[in-house]
């Protein structure tokens, strides 16, 4: 069933029902994810109904796709409050909400999407008595923090700390699979351009950890009582330099691209250019996130949840019939 918030798409009622209407919840089995409509948020709520749960799926827009039984389906503001009335009957909130790049003339911001949308969860579930919160933060994620992404982060970490309620914070490293910014950055340009330009030596690690690894911990944590109160940070297998992962990201495109390593000086003054580019493909701070790495010491999530398997071999997803891509030959 889905229900908007926002102005519906032409043609369709304001309570259009496109599935089944889920049955009552029962022995504490409705979750409500924010963020549903996400890359990550697709996974955890497909978890989630394959677990026997049923889900009320919060997200800005209205999927096109048919929503599956057990789902309610919400458009919503998450940092509004209109969403909170079909979340009576919730045992646990997933808070999944966040943006990696700020667009002020849509009121998309660091603050309103990490601060003040976590706070109003917080709020939501204290007034509907939702005692279980899990919420997704980020590696980096401190106080005084030089980019506004990792301070804002942090603050919705403290509004989830002081709320007196169950919660857990996770903070992942890289997150990849189909549909993952990543891939949808570095893909094209790989394609694209003879030549891939590095900022700094690329030595920078990030430690990518697979997008149903990392909802799993979501999902099991809900049965996972003694995961209340933690915070842990999630990374895959392997610690790769940014170089490594360019240079797999290629091969699973099936091209071969000379590396070209630009001053970090020069790095910085172009993309303080570039960024206020339309489609710019990163910002100043985008940048300086990409060059403090995410890299994490997982032992104690892994000590709860099952550790990581997936190792990243590149957006494989992308390969196939109608794609384009070829295996690497000379000169490719």
């Amino acid at each position: 069933m889905t229900h908007a918030q926002s102005p519906r798409p032409k043609g369709l009622p304001r309570s259009a029902p496109r599935s089944h209407a889920p049955r009552p919840a029962t022995g504490g089995r409705r979750v409500l994810v924010t963020g549903a409509g996400g890359f990550v948020g697709r996974e955890v709520v497909r978890q989630l109904l394959a677990s026997g749960r049923e889900v009320v799926a919060i997200s800005r827009h209205l999927r096109g796709e048919q929503v599956p039984p057990g789902v309610i389906q919400v458009a919503a503001d998450i940092a509004g409050d209109g969403w909170q009335r079909w979340c009576e009957g919730c045992a646990a909130a997933i808070h999944l909400v966040g943006i990696v790049r700020e667009a002020p003339r849509q009121g998309a911001t660091f603050d309103r999407a990490h601060r003040v949308a976590t706070e109003q969860v917080v709020q939501g579930c204290k007034r509907l008595g939702i005692p279980r919160l899990l919420h997704m933060s980020g590696l980096g994620v401190r106080e005084g923090a030089p980019t506004a992404y990792f301070r804002t982060k942090w603050q919705g970490e403290q509004a989830v700390r002081g709320s007196g309620l169950a919660w857990t914070i996770f903070r992942p490293s890289v997150i990849f699979g189909p549909g993952d910014g990543l891939s949808a950055t570095l893909a094209p340009a790989l394609r694209r351009f003879p030549v891939f330009p590095v900022f700094g030596d690329g030595s920078y690690r990030v430690q990518p950890i697979a997008v149903e690894e990392a909802a799993r911990c979501f999902v099991d944590a809900l049965d996972a009582p003694g995961s209340v109160g933690e915070t842990y940070q999630l990374g895959g297998p392997e610690q790769l330099t940014f170089n490594e992962l360019l240079s797999r990201t290629a091969a699973a495109l099936g091209v071969r691209r000379p590396l070209l390593h630009l001053p970090l000086g020069l790095s910085r003054a172009l993309v303080s250019i570039v960024q206020h580019l339309p489609g710019a493909p990163i910002t100043r701070e985008q940048l300086a996130m990409l060059l403090e790495g995410s890299v994490c010491d997982s032992s104690a999530a892994w000590l709860v949840f099952e550790a990581p398997k997936a190792r990243f071999e590149g957006p494989t997803w992308l390969r196939g019939p109608g794609s384009g891509v070829r295996d690497p030959g000379p000169g490719s």
